[in-house]
């Protein structure tokens, strides 16, 4: 069990992420919404996080560190997948469906850097790091994915002339 920081209450440990509950996440975010449910300009939504493996954003400075973060995704490959990557593996060439699971379990893992992002107030990650294993569990394999970077929050852009 994991306790909420804003509640208090004793919630399952998914249901607290950052030390917050997904009510009163969910309570926050429409807290930050304007009367006809559009996103105030502070609020930052996980699609406008910027990702990248640099240290840096052009044209942007950074203002500060927020925290370091990480995602992780974990994809078992299916039966079928495994005979088609294996049969590749016998004849050579690409295999399709295991660029399929790669690509699936890195776009989910990104997407939960953004969200654990937007989680604490950041506006960036920077210095994101992907890595890749399989995890073998008595003949089927499961895809592990995970990403780390640093949070941070840029400076307000200037206003150009």
């Amino acid at each position: 069990m994991a306790y909420c920081k804003e509640c208090g209450a004793a919630k399952p440990d998914y249901q607290v992420q950052l030390g917050v509950c997904d009510e009163c996440f969910n309570y926050s975010s429409k807290k930050q919404s304007t009367s006809n449910g559009a996103r105030s300009p502070t609020a930052t939504s996980s699609h406008n996080i910027i990702l990248t493996t640099s240290i840096d954003i052009p044209n942007r400075t950074i203002e500060r560190v927020v925290s370091i973060v990480a995602a992780e995704a974990a994809l078992g490959m299916n039966v079928f997948r495994d005979i088609a990557n294996n049969w590749r593996d016998f004849v050579g060439g690409r295999s399709n469906s295991a660029q399929k699971s790669l690509k699936e379990a890195r776009t989910a893992c990104l997407d939960e850097l953004r969200r654990e992002a937007s989680a604490l107030g950041a506006d960036a990650v920077i210095a994101v790091d992907l890595d890749y294993n399989e995890l073998s569990t008595g003949g089927a394999g499961i895809l592990f994915v995970a990403a780390s970077g640093t949070a941070v929050k840029l400076a307000p852009e200037a206003p150009t002339p």
